[in-house]
């Protein structure tokens, strides 16, 4: 606050925050050495260079037999997210929030960008010597690279139909409104 004259002024600095989200975006085979190292896609480690992103959060998927990497900020709205949704006092909901959390561990990438992920980590997803990373937007998804793996993709008919029919239920909403 500055005094001037019979006045006084509040000034207020302003602040520029930056909205910065991160998009992998891709399909791209690795191996992984037999300490359980892999190198993390060039184009992923660049948008991970971000300030305030060191930290990785490594998790098994819910839904499939593969692991999930979690920027830190993607990783902490998730959870204030859940939070949100979650009552402390609901037992069931309680034990939902620790299954999910609980499964989880830090990771970093070294120097070389390389990260380790840990040995139950890679037997719980069938991870042996090839793995694929899948951009998922916000995330990254570690698949086994097995030829006897389910891909983790929809064949082209399928795929076609089913972004058809999410595209028209969609058009139709705003259609609507």
């Amino acid at each position: 606050m500055e005094r001037s004259g019979e006045f006084y002024v509040t000034l207020k600095a302003k602040s520029y925050i930056k909205d910065v989200r991160m998009r992998f975006l891709g399909n791209i085979e690795a191996k992984i050495d037999s300490k359980g190292r892999a190198f993390l896609p060039a184009q992923f480690r660049k948008a991970l260079t971000v300030p305030g992103e060191g930290e990785l959060v490594l998790r098994q998927d819910i839904f499939e037999n593969t692991l999930v990497i979690y920027p830190e900020s993607v990783w902490n709205t998730l959870m204030d997210e859940m939070r949100s949704k979650l009552s402390r006092w609901d037992r069931q909901q309680q034990m939902a929030y620790r299954t999910f959390v609980s499964g989880v561990t830090s990771i970093t990438m070294d120097g070389n960008g390389r990260i380790l992920i840990p040995k139950n980590f890679l037997q719980a997803a069938g991870i042996t010597q090839s793995l694929r990373f899948v951009g998922m937007g916000d995330t990254i998804e570690i698949w086994a690279n097995n030829p006897d793996t389910p891909q983790p993709l929809m064949n082209k008919d399928e795929f076609g139909n089913v972004l058809e029919t999410l595209m028209k239920s969609r058009q139709t909403s705003s259609d609507e409104e």
